[in-house]
């Protein structure tokens, strides 16, 4: 089988040019014995100066894969009436991780006829969508695979890091609140050259992937994982409920103006987060990092806040999940678990999401979808 990948060599609505899943599910399905080009070369593998994908023009392919941005960029030629290849018996697959609460495809109805499958991050268990939207994952590429495994043999530490980039309201939140409990563990700050300091001290392939990768990769931040028994892995914003994708409706507006007032009540009362709130643009490369690698990863509970996922991971067993955003219930965890466990819960947690979210695993997922 054939598999043409379609994306934006530059993306014109910002910087971020680097295609994450893409290259996930070209390195799957080359696992996978296909074929696979692209509408642009993309991706080189500076050891040997070649690209994963290599430029086509052909129009004889059994599957299209295409890139959100791309989309997006050229949805005025995507959508035109006898575009290439649309009627010739190929399907076409959109890969979305439109970080927003307002999907392309929700607000345009021209994606759900075109794409015969849409695979969108960030989705809700309940929320309902249409039969053509599958959900998608973040998940790892062999660059992060091989990173992580080349110092896997770190001395663990007997503490929490923690090394966050952006700055969420719900991510601020819960650490805040975690510095005011008493843990067993010590919270500290694992920063790493890739977010402020000079990349100079590594290597050149690892500048070039972090330049590529628009400053995701660093040995540094890898080694720091693995040295790490936990690793706060948690990312979002917090907003009121219900879920509706914006523009919100005269209804939505009042209901979300009365969780707000009930929110106020809650924290008077002492209340949780979970009855009014909402965590939106939950999924992140760290979170995927951290299971990989030899740390027990410390995010939001999947199933507690709601996020639908193609195979969700168990709390406890892949992972330590925050319920309310006090994080009352980590605190009694770590307390009660010995470090041994808690290792023993970071090595499930790696069995684990290499065989659901390596390359191969995500390549088959669509594949499965799709019937082919």
């Amino acid at each position: 089988m054939t598999v043409k990948f379609f994306l934006t060599p530059v993306y014109p609505y910002g910087n971020d040019h680097y295609y994450h899943e893409i290259i996930g599910l070209i390195e799957g399905f080359i696992e996978l014995g296909h074929t696979v080009i692209g509408n642009a070369s993309y991706w080189l593998n500076p050891d040997d100066n070649n690209y994963l994908i290599h430029e086509s023009r052909s129009k004889d392919y059994d599957l299209g894969i295409y890139d959100y941005r791309y989309a997006a960029s050229f949805a005025h030629l995507l959508f035109r009436k006898n575009f290439p290849n649309k009627d010739k018996g190929a399907k076409h697959v959109l890969i979305d991780r439109n970080d927003g609460i307002n999907p392309i495809w929700e607000r345009d109805q021209n994606y759900l006829l075109y794409f015969d499958l849409i695979c969108s991050g960030n989705l809700f268990k309940s929320k309902s969508y249409h039969k053509k939207v599958k959900p998608w994952a973040i998940g790892l590429t062999n660059r992060q695979i091989t990173a992580i495994e080349e110092s896997s043999k770190s001395e663990i530490k007997r503490q929490i890091g923690y090394n966050f980039r952006v700055g969420h309201n719900m991510r601020k939140l819960v650490f805040e609140n975690l510095s005011n409990l008493k843990l067993p563990y010590s919270l500290v700050s694992e920063r790493t050259h890739g977010q402020a300091d000079s990349l100079s001290d590594v290597d050149q392939k690892s500048q070039f992937y972090n330049e590529a990768s628009t400053g995701r990769h660093h040995p540094a931040y890898f080694e720091k994982l693995n040295q790490n028994l936990l690793f706060l892995a948690f990312g979002g914003y917090l907003d009121y409920s219900p879920i509706r994708y914006r523009p919100y409706s005269i209804e939505a507006r009042i209901r979300r103006k009365i969780n707000h007032l009930k929110r106020k009540l809650d924290k008077h009362l002492g209340n949780g987060y979970r009855l009014t709130m909402m965590v939106y643009q939950q999924d992140n490369f760290r979170f995927w990092e951290c299971l990989c690698s030899n740390t027990c990863p410390i995010s939001l509970h999947t199933d507690f806040w709601d996020y639908l996922l193609p195979v969700e991971p168990g709390h406890k067993q892949h992972y330590l999940g925050i319920q309310e955003l006090d994080a009352n219930n980590l605190a009694q965890d770590l307390t009660e678990f010995n470090e041994e466990l808690i290792a023993s819960i970071g090595q499930e947690g790696k069995r684990w999401v290499l065989d659901e979210y390596s390359p191969k695993a995500q390549a088959t997922r669509v594949l499965n979808w799709i019937d082919l």
